[in-house]
């Protein structure tokens, strides 16, 4: 009984412990997979022991719980499903494993060959191994033997070294005098370098004081040519090189050496710059004359200037710098470094001033050319060449000779363009001046003022749009100097605003002003024809009106000092107004000289008529008819090039017409009224008249301006003349005259009718017999004539 209770607690005790190993491994899972966060549900789907996929697989739970859960007839189905899968799993193995039975078999016998070859490789490496221990007691057996002559051999082996050096040093004076009969002056001062320090050193022997002796006879000759051969013009760059280099190896001093170099390299710089200054080559052609020149191409001139002149001097600074400058660094002394680098800046500025004078001149010469992009490429090259040259020599800053250069030539060039543009609008000027005085304007069936007025504006915004455009080329090609901001600045604001667009028209606006100046007596004459100042005042008063805004707005747009920023308009208050004040003083000016034509006319017609004794009027005096005739020319020729303006509603078309003094309603004699008390009474109906006033730019207000003028006149004519009977009769048919083919041309009727009010009034004041013409009378003369 104990017996089987000791047997059955041993067999409950063991599944006991692995519970609890089981419980503390799943324990230490749980924690590990805290740890390390992972899923408890990935896992889990890994270990279904339901899958039939996964590795965790159980069959007894699968079909317990597929016993439970199925039906028979989807036992049977699934059954039949799992035959299907295991069927095709069979079949896929079968395929795999005849397509891999060829690649297992290659395999096999390949192994098995490597097998082979390696046993091969160690019967190999066994033979080697005991050769290699064949030779090395065969070479410990011979070093051994020699051990007692390897002393000896070596020292023999120096005494025959030291026999070379002493026979090279007896062969010395020899080998350098070769040398310097077949001119191997390199290899002379290398074979001299070479055993100098020996001499020197043993310099107090007595076989090697001789040997030092010749030697220094030798090398004092050598060091006379080569300096001969430095001084030599024929002598090239790299052989003045070669020399300088020789010399100082044999210890020539440094300053001497840098002064010869800079003198021998001057005088072959100076003729290169000669070659600039004259700018010249040969021709192919020759004549009786000899040998004929031609001047150089911009292109052609600025590249024999860099390619020659600024290539030689980048090719001194560097060798300058190579043989004194930096070799003096690396010694340390660099005081005598500073000394040189000093030395070399002045001797460089000094050539290189004199050669940027001179081609600066010949590119002024060129920038008076109006093509502009040939001048652009010169100017890229040589500030191009200059800023590199910078890099070589910094303390002369040819970067801002260039810039310097670029920016004066530049501005001479638009200044030219300026000049050319001035010029051009004087020309066109001088052109429709002629035409006027030698056609009269369209008299003749010539061009019209129109046509006049459209060539000079033509003249002034196609010539500067031209000339902007080619200038334009100074921002928009692709070079060095046009990127900088401080040259856009000054080349869009400075030389483009200011220099041509406001200049220019400034020069414009200056131009037409002095039309409108001088003595009345010149104008008169005919030195500027009317016409021509009609035409610059509507000129400039279009130009106040659109086309300066638009001539500026336009370079504003061209050439924004800023490419990419905010687009800086240039200020156009003073340039509007002193257009404005220059259009109104010309067509003043034009009013007072068409005035003043004809009333010249008037005044020679009063002033040459005995105006007391003058015979009974029948006609209409012919200076009247031609009055008329200039105003209604004058009316044509305005009309042409200012818009009808507004007139005063003024009365009927009959009252046009008629002029009868006696039509105020009153009536003066002699024999009721003194001459004093008459003036006195008119003076009180008549309202004050400016003559010389503002005139508005439309045609009845010129055309109203002249007619004042030369009605004024004739009132002041009258006032100096005394008219007897006849005489107010032909004044008072004139004036009707004038009433009824004067009214038309002006804004206001009533300021003709009480002018010439006033010339009866003052007739009749001057006349010795007041009786007037009838009415009828004087019409009917009028419409005779």
């Amino acid at each position: 009984m104990a017996d089987s209770d000791s047997e059955q607690q041993t067999d409950v005790s063991p599944p006991e412990s692995s519970e609890e190993d089981h419980q503390m491994r799943r324990r230490r899972r749980g924690l590990l997979r805290m740890y390390y966060g992972v899923d408890d549900s990935v896992q889990l789907q890994q270990d279904n022991p339901l899958d039939i996929d996964k590795a965790g697989f159980k069959a007894d739970m699968f079909m317990e719980k597929m016993l439970k859960e199925t039906s028979l007839n989807n036992l049977y189905k699934q059954e039949e499903r799992m035959k299907k899968e295991i069927q095709e799993l069979d079949s896929n193995m079968q395929y795999l494993v005849y397509e891999n039975h060829s690649k297992f078999i290659k395999a096999s016998e390949t192994i098995r060959e490597m097998k082979d070859d390696f046993q091969h490789l160690e019967d190999d490496m066994g033979t080697l191994g005991a050769r290699m221990d064949d030779i090395t007691t065969s070479s410990n057996s011979i070093n051994s033997a020699l051990e007692d002559r390897k002393k000896e051999i070596s020292k023999l082996c120096g005494v025959n070294y030291l026999l070379k050096k002493l026979q090279f040093l007896f062969e010395l004076p020899t080998r350098l005098t070769k040398c310097m009969e077949m001119g191997f002056y390199s290899q002379a001062v290398r074979t001299y370098s070479r055993a100098r320090r020996v001499l020197e050193q043993y310099q107090h022997m007595p076989s090697f004081h001789g040997i030092q002796g010749d030697c220094s006879v030798i090398v004092t000759k050598l060091i006379s040519s080569l300096k001969k051969r430095m001084d030599d013009e024929r002598s090239s760059t790299a052989t003045v090189v070669e020399t300088v280099d020789l010399l100082l190896e044999l210890d020539q001093p440094p300053s001497d050496l840098c002064q010869q170099f800079l003198a021998n390299s001057r005088r072959q710089l100076e003729r290169d710059l000669s070659v600039v200054e004259q700018g010249e080559k040969p021709h192919e052609i020759q004549n009786e004359d000899g040998e004929t020149t031609v001047t150089m191409g911009i292109q052609e001139y600025v590249h024999l200037v860099c390619n020659s002149f600024f290539a030689n001097v980048s090719l001194v600074i560097q060798t300058f710098h190579d043989l004194f400058i930096k070799r003096h660094k690396s010694s340390g002394d660099q005081q005598v470094a500073e000394e040189a680098q000093k030395t070399l800046t002045e001797f460089v500025q000094s050539l290189m001033d004199s050669c940027l004078e001179t081609v600066m001149e010949r590119l002024k010469n060129e920038a008076t050319h109006q093509e502009s992009v040939a001048l652009i490429r010169a100017l890229d090259k040589v500030s191009g060449k200059l800023q590199a040259m910078d890099n070589l020599l910094p303390s002369v800053n040819f970067s801002e000779k260039g810039y310097q250069l670029v920016t004066i030539v530049t501005g001479t060039h638009t200044e030219c363009h300026s000049q050319r543009l001035q010029q051009s609008f004087t020309d066109t000027l001088m052109t429709v001046r002629h035409d006027l005085v030698t056609s009269k304007g369209s008299q003749q069936g010539g061009p019209t003022l129109r046509d006049h007025s459209a060539t000079l504006y033509a003249s002034i915004k196609s010539g500067l749009e031209s000339a902007l455009t080619n200038l334009k080329e100074f921002v928009e090609c692709n070079v060095s100097f046009s990127e900088r901001s401080d040259f856009r600045r000054k080349f869009c604001v400075g030389n483009i605003r200011a220099g041509v667009v406001c200049t220019f028209i400034n020069f414009v606006l200056e131009t037409c002003k002095s039309f409108s100046v001088g003595s009345s007596g010149d104008h008169t004459s005919g030195a500027y024809p009317p016409p021509l100042i009609l035409i610059l005042s509507k000129l400039v008063h279009e130009m106040e009106r659109s086309t300066i805004s638009y001539l500026v707005s336009y370079g504003d747009e061209k050439f924004p000092p800023h490419p990419d920023g905010p687009l800086l308009a240039t200020p156009t208050n003073e340039l509007l107004r002193h257009a404005k004040e220059i259009s109104q003083a010309l067509l003043n000016h034009y009013v007072k000289v068409q005035g003043q034509v004809i009333s010249q006319m008037i005044r020679k017609s009063v002033e040459t008529r005995d105006w007391l004794n003058t015979i009974e009027p029948r006609n209409i005096r012919s200076v009247m008819k031609r009055v008329v005739e200039e105003i209604t020319l004058i009316d044509q020729q305005v009309g042409t090039l200012y818009e009808d303006g507004l007139k005063k509603e003024q009365g009927s078309e009959s009252s046009r017409h008629t002029f009868s003094y006696q039509s105020k309603g009153y009536q003066y004699t002699s024999a009721t009224l003194d001459s004093s008390l008459l003036s006195n009474i008119q003076k009180l109906f008549f309202e004050r008249i400016e003559v010389f006033g503002t005139v508005q730019f439309d045609k009845p207000s010129i055309i109203t301006g002249i007619i004042k003028i030369f009605l004024k006149a004739l009132l002041e004519c009258v006032r100096l003349r005394t008219f007897g009977k006849f005489g107010l009769q032909q004044m008072q048919v004139d004036c009707h005259y004038l009433q009824v083919y004067l009214w038309k041309f002006v804004s206001d009727e009533q300021l003709v009718r009480m002018l010439l009010e006033q010339v009866m009034a003052s007739t009749i004041e001057r006349c010795v017999e007041h009786t007037l013409m009838g009415q009828s009378v004087v019409e009917l003369i009028c419409e005779r004539n």
